[in-house]
């Protein structure tokens, strides 16, 4: 089975790498890291209105256009490849969320929520990682907990927090501006992208879905955080891998290009065949993801791994094949390192993916 993008998918990669070019260059990037925000507010909304890239894969009826996981990976593809500094994952996250689980008790907000988040209007973070306690009072449901790691949890308006009650795991929503709700923002290696520390102590909660489907709607939401994020390094690892050809093919030493050393072509060759194994690997989980639920699980993890070791590998030799200037603060290439770093262990560390993959197998034998 060969798998390949078909000329709408072309023309959309296209479509966004220009758009991309024009907006997320080495200085807007730069000027994003340095922002209260991350990113610049002007750009974000660009993006939603013009490109409809947060409402990508959200239905029609409420504000999308009703695309699949293959059109977001596209997308995650080339924000890789111009670091793009914006609140995309998120929005593809926390959209694909409350699509899963209904608007059950929480009605109208949660369709409310998924229009405002496809135009670039509202910021929805994931407090999924660990799991508050919540209790159901004469005032409705209260929650208390701490979350770390919340992706873009410094400026969400909303959070969609995993709790443990009587009936088991489920899901809320949790206003920012309750006055239970706390955050502070977390320092990283990549100031390319914002974490926070949230924390609710007697916050309100909306409950969102069931109890007896809560577990399940947090793996699927998790099988696509690991592809959309192997999609973003495949860009990452794609820019690296042809800011090291292009340098190598320019910069000449003892009266010739490095990329005529056979040391400097190794690794060169190394990072192709990384890169190339990734992108098949990404390709074919998002079309799994959009065709085939019972494998997403596998293939998710298969690509979340090879695309964290084209990404760390591609980071790494970019600026080893730059030599000195590659270690500079002036040079990009560091930053791309520093993304490819974060991305690596974001949703789990490739260790974590090779032990859940042994896991399935062995489940199934």
């Amino acid at each position: 089975m060969q798998f390949r993008y078909d000329p709408e998918h072309e023309e959309l990669a296209q479509v966004v790498r220009r758009f991309l070019d024009e907006v997320s260059a080495d200085a807007d990037v730069r000027a994003a890291m340095t922002s209260a925000l991350g990113w610049d507010p002007a750009t974000v909304k660009r993006l939603a209105v013009e490109l409809d890239v947060f409402g990508l894969a959200v239905p029609a009826e409420n504000g999308g256009a009703g695309y699949g996981v293959t059109e977001l990976g596209i997308v995650f593809q080339e924000a890789g490849r111009a670091l793009l500094c914006a609140p995309l994952l998120s929005a593809a996250l926390s959209s694909a969320l409350l699509l899963d689980v209904g608007t059950g008790a929480a009605g109208g907000r949660a369709a409310e929520l998924l229009t405002r988040i496809a135009t670039g209007d509202a910021i929805v973070a994931l407090a999924t990682r660990q799991a508050s306690n919540a209790r159901q009072t004469g005032q409705g449901w209260r929650l208390d907990g701490t979350h770390t790691w919340v992706l873009d949890g410094h400026v969400a308006e909303t959070f969609v927090v995993s709790a443990t009650t009587e009936l088991g795991p489920s899901l809320f929503l949790v206003d920012a501006d309750d006055r239970g709700t706390s955050r502070e923002q977390i320092e990283t290696v990549d100031g390319t992208r914002r974490f926070a520390t949230i924390g609710f102590a007697d916050a309100s909660a909306i409950p969102i879905g069931d109890a007896d489907s809560a577990t399940a709607v947090l793996e699927r939401s998790h099988d696509r955080a690991l592809i959309l994020l192997a999609a973003e390094q495949v860009g990452i690892a794609e820019r690296c891998l042809a800011m090291a050809t292009k340098y190598a093919k320019s910069r000449e030493q003892f009266g010739r290009p490095i990329g005529q050393f056979q040391a400097v072509k190794h690794k060169l060759a190394s990072v192709v065949l990384e890169v190339e194994a990734a992108l098949s690997a990404v390709m074919y989980a998002a079309w799994v993801a959009d065709h085939d639920a019972q494998l997403v699980g596998e293939v998710a993890r298969i690509a979340a791994y090879q695309a964290g070791e084209a990404a760390a590998l591609a980071a790494s030799e970019n600026i080893q094949i730059h030599g000195g200037i590659g270690a500079t603060w002036e040079h990009p290439a560091h930053l791309y390192l520093r993304r490819a770093t974060v991305c690596r262990q974001l949703f789990g560390d490739p260790q974590a993916h090779l032990e859940h993959l042994a896991q399935l197998i062995e489940a199934r034998a």
